[in-house]
């Protein structure tokens, strides 16, 4: 290969919140929690006009439909109107609302926005946008109920295969469990680990040596690279047996193209051993 294949696979993968304890994270033994990733803050303003001036109202913008309630800026530029200088603010919260209406601070970029995810009635209303503020970027979930509002981010996760399906899961709008991601392996009736239904186990080990902050010693483990029926691109899976559940972890295709199993498998142990997980 021409490039360093470590060097790709680093710049490919998204940068995922600290992977805390395997017995904290999957306590409930249920599949979706292995979703719920990212560094959370809360923020509750009992008197919105607290926060001061110094932000932007953001353009709703056009929506792919009206099923969705997705707005995407193509330029990743929230189109705010002019508004005066952010210096000395002492909060750090990107955003807020007067009127009912979504006020941005200066230098908040929106990558996507959806309006009323919780399909909420007025005065209520709510917005969740995936937005880069001082070079941090978050996925947020913000909601208002005329008095004040409340404030939610997570760090953006490979748990799940896009925005839009972090927020469905969160306001409650899809399956439980289901995290975007195509099926690729589940538990058969011999409690073995097999290709899902119409997907198939190109590469595969059951001794993937992930590590202690990956699952606890005698814990079954695997990681595999997969295809599925209809669809091009591979994808690189790596799961743990915890309480008799399936907890799969699967990375973007654009991480598999160009690297061999065992450069992923490389990558994913240096990725557990650092703490950071694949997540």
């Amino acid at each position: 290969m021409d490039t360093d294949i470590r060097d790709e696979i680093e710049h490919s993968f998204g940068d995922g919140p600290a992977h805390p304890p395997v017995e904290d994270q999957l306590a409930a033994g249920r599949r979706a929690l292995r979703r719920r990733r990212g560094l959370v803050a809360t923020a509750a303003c009992a008197a919105i006009v607290a926060l001061g001036a110094s932000y932007a109202v953001a353009g709703s913008g056009a929506r792919d439909d009206a099923g969705t309630h997705i707005a995407n800026d193509p330029t990743g530029s929230a189109s705010p109107t002019a508004s005066p200088s952010d210096a000395g603010r002492e909060d750090d919260v990107p955003l807020r609302y007067v009127d009912g209406k979504l006020q941005l601070r200066p230098g908040v970029v929106v990558h996507q926005r959806i309006e009323n995810p919780y399909d909420y009635q007025p005065p209520k209303g709510s917005d969740a946008l995936d937005l880069t503020w001082r070079g941090q970027r978050s996925w947020v979930l913000a909601d208002h109920t005329g008095r004040g509002f409340g404030y939610s981010a997570t760090v953006p996760s490979n748990g799940w295969a896009s925005f839009a399906a972090w927020v469905a899961d969160q306001v409650g709008a899809a399956v439980p469990g289901d995290d975007g991601w195509p099926e690729t392996v589940r538990l058969d009736d011999r409690d073995e680990v097999v290709a899902a239904a119409g997907a198939r186990i190109v590469q595969r080990t059951d001794e993937p040596r992930l590590g202690e902050s990956f699952a606890s010693p005698g814990t079954r483990t695997g990681a595999a690279v997969v295809t599925v029926d209809g669809d091009e691109r591979s994808y690189f899976v790596v799961w743990r047996v915890v309480d008799g559940e399936l907890d799969v972890i699967t990375t973007p295709p654009r991480d598999v193209v160009g690297a061999t199993f065992e450069e992923l498998l490389t990558y994913a142990r240096a990725q557990y051993a650092s703490g950071e997980g694949l997540r």
